[in-house]
């Protein structure tokens, strides 16, 4: 009996020794208490805590502090302006090696570089923020500023860069770059010196470029600086600067909005990504119970043949009726929804086939070369979109 009461004495000991702790553990942020993780020993001085509670508690008390839907969550869920300016800064690479950075013009597509790191030859690729290659051409480039236009030839880059209006060489000015360790863009701190007259390609002096303050290492060649509001300000070129009565110093440089307006207003129009092509020819058709674009003539190995679109008699031909969800009752309706896309998009479209409804989808692909598909071409061919081949306003204004 003696022994029963000794152990139902101890046993509330313990139960009340355990009621007093948990408020301790639960405390949000106790001044200097420190509290070892799962597993883990206890700190010295601190026998009294245990290990295994006191990481409950800190869990506890993490998810008391930062409720579901709080600042903690929201920032996680909202980017920073150099996480987002990140978006639109391209890894440019070669048979896998990395030979700089570029930025993607906003509502574009197309990437602004330096194009000293590009070196001889094409064969370039562009890795994107969400790890994907895309094949690019040089489009267009000017030695003396040392800048170059790619073209993406498959796909289209959404997140891209816009301009700024905003002088960077100002003391209150928080200016950023980017580099790529290890394939991954991160942003970093740059400091601007000064407005000053270097010496380009040809020799020829470049007016008014970015001096910089940092060192910039030479695979970060090409990526945009941007502002506090992750605007650009200038592109990291290669130049020279003059020394008196001495060869000139290589150095990195800020290419101007300046020298980049001017330089995106000489692009040629014919430096433009590849328009996308479905391949059939097809006039308007309005039966008892839809509007569409009914199949006439379907192009040898073209994306719609690819489909199984049938062209042919009102019988048995495909009436497309929607491309990507968007109406078509034409076909220039048709052409200006396929221009929407880009070359190596997959598509869905919307037909009617012989009274049934259905839906295929198709990669879209470049139109074949005019003079080598010429003899398979059908006669009444519809067009491949057109593109305008404008750069970013606001880069050009």
């Amino acid at each position: 009996m003696n022994r029963w009461r000794r152990s139902l004495a101890l046993a509330l000991a313990v139960s009340a020794a355990g009621a007093l702790a948990a408020p301790a553990a639960l405390a949000q942020g106790a001044p200097g208490e420190a509290q070892g993780e799962e597993g883990e020993a206890p700190p010295a001085g601190k026998q009294g805590v245990l290990p295994a509670r006191a990481s409950a508690g800190g869990k506890e008390r993490k998810a008391a502090a930062e409720p579901k839907g709080g600042p903690a969550e929201k920032d996680k869920a909202e980017p920073s302006v150099e996480e987002r300016a990140a978006r639109g800064v391209v890894v440019l690479e070669r048979g896998g090696q990395v030979l700089g950075l570029g930025a993607v013009l906003a509502g574009d597509g197309r990437i602004l570089t330096a194009l000293s790191p590009l070196g001889a030859g094409n064969d370039l690729t562009a890795r994107l923020a969400d790890g994907t290659t895309v094949r690019v051409k040089l489009g267009h480039h000017d030695r003396v500023w040392d800048l170059a236009l790619l073209v993406p030839q498959t796909g289209k880059w959404a997140e891209g860069l816009t301009a700024s209006s905003r002088d960077p060489v100002r003391p209150d000015a928080q200016i950023r770059s980017f580099s790529a360790a290890r394939g991954k863009v991160a942003a970093t701190a740059l400091v601007l010196r000064s407005h000053r007259t270097l010496i380009g390609g040809d020799d020829r002096p470049l007016d008014r470029a970015i001096e910089l303050g940092s060192r910039v290492s030479p695979l970060d060649l090409g990526a945009p600086i941007i502002d506090e509001d992750g605007r650009v300000v200038a592109i990291l070129g290669r130049g020279c600067a003059p020394n008196e009565g001495k060869p000139c110093t290589p150095v990195a440089f800020g290419a101007p909005m300046s020298a980049i307006r001017a330089f995106l207003r000489a692009v040629p129009k014919a430096a433009v990504q590849p328009a996308a092509w479905l391949g059939i020819q097809g006039v308007s058709e309005v039966s008892p119970v839809a509007k569409g674009v009914r199949v006439t003539v379907v192009h040898p190995e073209s994306p719609a043949e690819e489909a199984h679109l049938t062209g042919g008699d009102r019988a048995e031909s495909d009436m497309i009726l929607a491309v990507d969800g968007v109406p078509v009752t034409s076909p220039e309706a048709l052409a200006d929804a396929i221009r929407t896309h880009a070359v190596g998009e997959k598509v869905p479209l919307t037909l009617l086939s012989r009274g049934k409804y259905r839906q295929v989808t198709v990669l879209l692909r470049a139109a074949p070369d005019p003079a080598a598909a010429a003899s398979k071409r059908p006669e009444a061919e519809l067009p491949p979109p057109s593109s305008s081949g404008k750069a970013t306003e606001e880069y050009r204004k």
